[in-house]
C-alpha cells in the first residue's frame, strides 16, 4: 500500500509539471532543455503503462537502439508525447484481435532520433490523416481533438518532426525525429 501512495504521490509532481510546461508552451515561455536519453523516457512510460498493456491482454516489444545519441529537449514534454502515443496506441487495439505495440528507436539517415510507436489498432483512414494533427480534430467517440496536436506542437518546438503511416501488420505507426546533441570534441 505504501508504493501505492508513493506512486500516486508521484504522478501527482508529474502531472503538475506536464501541466506547468503545457501552460508555458502556450505562452511560448522558454522551458529548459537538457540532454535527454529517449530510451530511458520510452522505458518510463512503459513502466507507467504496464497495467494498461496487461489489462487490454496487449504485448508489446521494443526495439531501443542502445547507441543512439541523446537529443536536447525538455525531458517532461517529450515524455508525454511518448505517453499519449502509446495511450491512443492501446485505445486503438480494443477492438483489434491480435494486440502488439511496437516502439522503436533508432538513428535515422538524417541523423536525427527517430521514435516508431506502431500498434496492430484499426489504422486511420486516409482521408483523416491530412486532419489528424489538426486542433479539435479526432476520431474518437469521447475525444477532445487536443492530443496530437498538442504532441505536433511540442515537437515542432524542439525542431522535430511528426507523422504517422500506416503500420506493417495494419493499424498505424506514427513516428517523429529530434535533433540529437551535438558533440564539440
Amino acid at each position: 500500500m505504501r508504493a501505492g501512495l508513493k506512486d500516486i504521490v508521484s504522478e501527482g509532481f508529474r502531472a503538475n509539471d506536464i501541466i506547468t510546461n503545457l501552460r508555458a508552451m502556450f505562452k511560448h515561455d522558454v522551458q529548459e532543455k537538457t540532454h535527454v536519453n529517449i530510451n530511458k523516457l520510452v522505458s518510463s512510460v512503459l513502466a507507467l503503462v504496464v497495467i494498461d498493456l496487461q489489462k487490454h491482454e496487449i504485448e508489446f516489444q521494443t526495439q531501443l537502439d542502445d547507441k543512439i545519441p541523446q537529443a536536447l529537449g525538455n525531458q517532461v514534454q517529450l515524455q508525454q508525447v511518448i505517453l499519449n502515443l502509446v495511450m491512443n496506441a492501446i485505445e486503438a487495439m480494443s477492438s483489434s484481435q491480435t494486440r502488439v505495440l511496437r516502439i522503436k528507436t533508432e538513428l535515422s539517415q538524417s541523423n536525427t532520433v527517430r521514435v516508431s510507436v506502431e500498434d496492430t489498432g484499426m489504422g486511420i483512414k486516409p482521408s483523416d490523416v491530412d486532419r489528424l494533427f489538426k486542433p479539435l480534430f479526432t476520431t474518437k467517440a469521447r475525444g477532445m481533438g487536443m492530443g496530437l496536436s498538442i504532441c505536433q506542437s511540442i515537437i515542432e518546438n524542439h525542431d522535430g518532426r511528426i507523422w504517422v503511416t500506416a503500420g506493417a501488420n495494419g493499424g498505424s505507426n506514427f513516428q517523429f525525429e529530434l535533433p540529437t546533441v551535438v558533440n564539440k570534441d
